[in-house]
């Protein structure tokens, strides 16, 4: 009696362990990504905070150097804490201004013209803005001299 051959009908379908390993690989692209998409919304939510910090103190550093000369110590020390910030009515500013607060300070200074040899007297002033956590977000700081008489 003699064996015949028998032929093997292709294979069909997919094996148990190939379809692991698609769904290895998948998973880790689809964890990238999303990490990458993440990680992009953090920035741009710290970038904006920045930014809304900015102009917050530049704002208030605007108003200050509109007081009179002599009156600018008086803003040593002045704080605004977070959500406290208002607009030129005293009505509070709502939205990224709402989570943010301001501090001033403002020193004596004296700022030499060496080409000239001249010292200016004036004040430095001061503007930062932080969150919630004291988290500094900007800082804008300006000379103010003194005017002449």
């Amino acid at each position: 009696m003699r064996l015949r051959s028998v032929n093997l009908p292709p294979r069909r379908g997919i094996a148990l362990l190939e379809v692991m390993i698609a769904l290895g690989i998948l998973t880790f692209a689809v964890a990238s990504i999303s990490s990458a998409i993440v990680g992009g919304q953090q920035q741009s939510l710290e970038a904006r905070g920045k930014i809304v910090g900015s102009v917050a103190a530049e704002s208030l550093l605007s108003q200050i150097t509109q007081v009179p000369w002599e009156t600018i110590d008086s803003w040593h020390g002045y704080v605004e804490e977070v959500g406290s910030i208002t607009d030129a009515t005293g009505m509070p500013l709502e939205g990224d201004w709402s989570a943010i607060g301001r501090k001033v300070s403002v020193i004596e200074d004296e700022v030499q013209v060496s080409q000239l040899e001249v010292f200016i007297i004036g004040r430095t002033v001061t503007v930062s803005s932080f969150t919630k956590d004291g988290r500094t977000l900007s800082t804008i700081e300006r000379f103010v001299p003194e005017p002449q008489s």
